[in-house]
């Protein structure tokens, strides 16, 4: 027996198995064995533990260690002796697979079992039913591979194989797989000694037409056998056209003395009469037949069906240009032509790499477009010009701005920091791109201009609205602790105090000893020095000595028990300063103090001489100063206590009702853009603004930005620094990502766009998968010619293009009368082909040459041919040789030209080719018919 190439190994399994079985056919027979025995074992393994009494042998009668292992042994062994049968049955690798699945299963039934005994088992839950479901599945699918599917189905191939027909078992080259191998075959000596010996196979024939069954296949083999050896080498004396007809149709070719063939038709006929047609004409004009030369560059006027075309070649007859479109008549062709040569030579070439911008003219007036590669329009300018030289400035500057060019999406809020003048300024925008917030303070930087915008954006949600009304005090946190100050509706600090007090309560409790004791306190003046008596916190007194600033110059530097105590001692001191005024304070009392400055502040200390509020600003004179504490002395009372922990909406009312965003700082970030009729109004919009500001994005719009939208499909335009259109996208996209990619690919080709007109024509330059093309359009994109060829590189496409400007306006018409010969490059060599005065393919050479000039010479040899060549009628079946695929093959034809037969092979001389031939024809009318599966 043949051993396939998965042959069998030596190894431990293996020798026993040779030792106690017989020697195996193959592996799957080893395995098969064993894994049907170890089945066995721990089968009747469980078996065993079972009919011990040890499951039995528990509290209750019930040992449930031991009656999860004797279930799980047998349940594990029958899938496994199950496999082991199917492994030494003639099975199939997919009913390996098949069986191998179905004992996959059976094991996810015997985990279920594990899982579930004793607690579900037959009890609780009671996984039984779907577990013995799950296993029997398992079990049925594996018998129904090994038994049930060849007995019921009937079908030998499904998944048990024939040994007879077992593909793996077969040589490639007797299977189709290969051309050629070798056999080794194992045999015994006489000697009862194992050896084998190596056979070479070779396949030297192929059939060349398909069968539809197996008879078939054997009837083709008989039909072949028997022709073989009643044909002949096509023998002729002179060169003669064979007539045949295959399932394409009717087809002739030319053969010389020698049998080789030299030309066949160019095309395949329905009918002889036609096919006869064709050897007539190619008998009557081929001797004659002009060979068509082109010097630099020749046009091609042909017909396809009813409509004409043309071509412009050079002088290997390569297509350099091509029309783009059928013409009428060769009058049409002509006139199309004649507009290719007017147009190519002052053409613009437009090799773009990305983007362009072309200037033209619309309606008297000047606009520009932004084009890709491909010459497709990605946008136009929205605004037309007077003059060529400000739309070209237009899009010079967008081409510098653009690259840099924020990306937004139309639809969703966001904030966008620009330059106005020398300042930078931003804009919150809503969900429907309209403006409903900007900065209230200009900065130098855009860095810190979006510091303030992003701090906007963090706090917007937490933001709450409130309106100052008059004037109102507020807690805020600050560094050391709570502050607290006394502000006005324009956001004017009148006090503050910023004592750092642990608590909001503390502070709130300070506001309250101001309002109280300002509505109570005396203003208190003096121009020099002055005595102060003060009370201290534990009922002691002292005394100070306070310039005209309110600076203390000097303390007492005791207390003392009573008021008179400390009177007399600062007496003893008063008498070096006669000029300082004593301050008898009993209550609260305001202070209007100046500054070194020269300008002048208010504080309010109380009875004890502690300060409780000052003023927080300075003012230019004492009088102004003096209105400030008045003002809060007279709104005071009736101000609000608000605690600030966060920013805030300040809603409030300047004729119309406004709104400013104001931080714990009292720094004003944003005002808002429009005015409201009413409070209400206005807090309803404070409530859309924040839900726009909250975490919005902040974008920095140095020159243009580039807004996406989706109005039903996506597009895209750019706007300037004062959001005015600049351009509109000219394409609608059905995903966002179309869109952005376009307008990336603006970006990112930006600063290498040219700028460029188009006055008459240009070649536009196109890349594609096979290389680079180009085609010639108008300045209206009319295209009136393309490339014939596809070059590798952008730089042998613009030599291409050169070279065509000065060769297409002198290239004259390829003409002939009745036929001429051409050479033409198939890329297996050089060949010529017949062609009439349609320049339709009558007849075409059957070898490439390698140059163009052994071509040539040909021709002249295929005129002689021709002029004496008959037309043979052939009787009998014969072998032809032809030269195909850099070599030579024969081929067995019956007497109808049908081909029957061919080498695989291809021989590199004719010689090769007939010896191989002839050695088929002695071997084959013996030839033995296997058939392999």
């Amino acid at each position: 027996m043949i051993v396939a190439q998965d042959e069998v190994r030596p190894g431990r399994l293996f020798r026993l198995y040779e030792r106690y079985v017989g020697e195996p056919d193959s592996k799957k027979d080893v395995y098969g064995y064993w894994l049907f025995i170890v089945g066995y074992l721990v089968s009747f393994a469980g078996i065993g533990l079972f009919l011990s009494g040890l499951p039995n042998s528990g509290v209750d009668g019930v040992n449930v260690f031991y009656w999860r292992l004797s279930v799980t042994l047998a349940a594990v062994g029958m899938p496994l002796a199950m496999l082991g049968i199917v492994l030494l049955l003639p099975v199939r690798w997919r009913g390996v697979q098949v069986t191998l699945a179905g004992a996959a299963v059976s094991g996810v039934g015997v985990l279920g079992f594990v899982y579930a005994y004793p607690q579900h088992w037959r009890s609780g839950a009671n996984y039984t039913s779907e577990i013995v479901a799950v296993y029997t599945i398992g079990i049925a699918v594996m018998a129904g591979v090994a038994v049930l599917v060849p007995v019921v189905t009937g079908k030998q191939g499904m998944f048990v194989e024939d040994e007879l027909l077992n593909l793996a078992d077969q040589p490639p080259v007797m299977i189709g797989d290969a051309t050629a191998g070798t056999l080794f075959s194992v045999f015994r000596t006489p000697e009862k000694d194992w050896t084998w010996r190596a056979i070479q196979q070779d396949a030297v024939a192929d059939s060349t037409r398909a069968a539809g069954s197996r008879t078939a296949a054997r009837e083709s083999v008989e039909e072949v056998r028997e022709l073989v050896s009643q044909a002949g080498l096509l023998e002729i004396t002179t060169a003669a056209f064979r007539l045949y007809e295959n399932n394409d149709g009717w087809r002739w070719v030319l053969t010389q003395e020698d049998g080789g063939v030299v030309a066949e038709s160019g095309a395949t006929y329905d009918v002889r009469d036609e096919v006869e047609g064709s050897v007539s004409f190619t008998k009557d004009n081929a001797p004659s037949a002009p060979l068509i030369e082109i010097d630099g560059a020749a046009v091609d006027y042909y017909r396809e069906g009813d409509d004409w075309h043309w071509r412009l070649l050079d002088a290997d007859r390569r297509a350099l240009a091509t029309d783009v479109g059928p013409h009428a008549d060769r009058d049409a062709a002509e006139a199309s032509v004649g507009e290719m040569q007017s147009l190519l030579p002052d053409a613009r070439v437009l090799a773009l790499d990305g983007v362009g911008a072309e200037l033209f003219e619309d309606d008297g007036g000047w606009r520009w477009r932004l084009i890709d590669a491909d010459d497709d329009s990605l946008a136009t300018s929205s605004a037309a010009f007077d003059e060529r030289r400000l739309a070209e400035s237009s899009v010079d500057s967008l081409l510098d701005g653009v690259a840099d060019a924020t990306v937004v999406e139309r639809g969703t809020a966001g904030y966008e920091v620009y330059p106005e003048g020398n300042d930078w300024e931003w804009r919150l925008l809503d969900g429907d791109d309209e403006v409903v917030a900007r900065n209230h303070e200009s900065a130098d930087t855009a860095d810190a201009l979006g510091d303030r915008a992003e701090t906007m954006a963090r706090t917007a949600d937490a933001a709450t609205v409130v309106s100052v009304d008059g004037a109102d005090y507020e807690i805020y946190p600050g560094e050391g602790g709570w502050h607290w100050r006394f502000v006005t509706e324009d956001r004017t600090i009148v006090a503050d105090r910023e004592g750092g007090y642990e608590t909001p309560e503390e502070a709130r409790n300070v506001i309250e000893t101001v309002r109280e004791q300002a509505s109570e306190a005396d203003l208190i003046e003096f121009e020099t020095a002055a005595f102060q008596q003060y009370q201290t916190d534990d009922d002691s007194w002292r005394w100070r000595l306070i310039d005209e600033g309110g600076d203390v110059l000097a303390d007492s530097g005791q207390a003392y028990d009573s008021k008179a105590g400390a009177g007399e001692a600062m007496q003893t001191l008063k008498d070096t300063a006669p000029d300082a005024d004593i301050l008898e304070i009993e209550t609260a009392a305001f202070e209007l103090i100046s500054t070194d400055g020269g300008k002048w502040r208010w504080r309010l200390v109380d009875e004890g001489g502690y300060l409780v509020a000052e003023g927080a600003s300075e003012h230019p004179t004492r009088q102004a100063a003096r209105e400030a504490m008045d003002l809060l002395v007279d709104l005071s009372p009736d101000a609000n206590v608000r605690e600030m922990a966060d920013p805030v909406f300040q809603v409030y009312d300047d004729g119309d009702w406004f709104w400013r965003y104001v931080t714990v700082e009292n720094v004003t970030v944003a005002d808002g853009t429009d005015p409201q009729g009413t409070r209400d109004d206005a807090t309803d919009h404070v409530a859309d603004v924040r839900a726009a500001a909250a975490d919005a994005p902040v974008d920095v719009v140095e020159s243009y930005g580039i807004e996406l939208a989706d109005d039903g499909a996506w597009s895209w335009r750019i706007f300037d620094t004062a959001r005015d259109e600049v351009a509109t996208g000219t394409r609608e996209y059905e995903r966002r990502e179309s869109a952005s990619a376009d307008a990336e690919l603006l970006r990112r080709h930006a600063d290498t766009a040219p700028i460029f007109e188009i006055e008459t024509a240009a070649v536009r330059l196109a890349h594609g998968d096979e290389g680079y093309g180009w085609v010639l359009i108008d300045d209206e994109r009319e295209t009136y010619a393309r490339s014939g060829l596809r070059y590798e590189t952008k730089a042998s496409v613009m030599d291409a293009i050169e070279e065509l400007q000065d060769l297409a306006p002198d290239a004259g018409a390829v003409n002939f009368d009745d036929a001429g010969f051409e050479l033409f490059d198939d890329g297996d060599g050089w060949r010529w082909r017949l062609l009439d005065e349609e320049e339709r393919v009558v007849a075409t050479g059957a070898t490439p040459y390698d140059t163009r000039d052994e071509a040539r010479d040909r021709v002249e040899s295929v005129r002689d041919l021709v002029a004496g060549a008959s037309v043979l009628e052939i009787d009998d079946p014969a072998f032809e040789l032809h030269y195909q695929d850099d070599g030579w093959i024969w081929r067995l034809v019956d007497s109808d030209g049908n081909s029957l037969a061919r080498s695989i092979e291809v021989y590199p001389t004719r010689g090769e080719a007939r010896e191989a031939m002839q050695t088929l024809k002695d071997q084959a009318p013996e030839g033995h018919v296997t058939v392999a599966q």
